[in-house]
């Protein structure tokens, strides 16, 4: 079964909060399954907190979304 979202203005914004989190979740869910027995452990909470600083200054696009939404991810 498929469903086909026709969102409406403001539901575009919000949406859009979820393509930021969804950016930033992917790449710190592959840091921790990375994580082995005899490996340097997997990125601190600080760390992720730095590469996320560095992406928002990459990206402008994920600049302009919530830091907070992001943070939480």
């Amino acid at each position: 079964m498929r469903f086909r979202l026709a969102p409406t203005p403001a539901q575009e914004a919000v949406l859009e909060h979820c393509a930021h989190a969804r950016f930033v979740w992917n790449p710190a869910c592959e840091q921790r399954r990375h994580w082995r027995p005899g490996r340097e452990s997997a990125p601190s909470h600080g760390e992720q907190s730095r590469q996320l600083t560095e992406a928002r200054e990459e990206f402008a696009w994920l600049a302009a979304g919530s830091q907070a939404v992001q943070q939480q991810a």
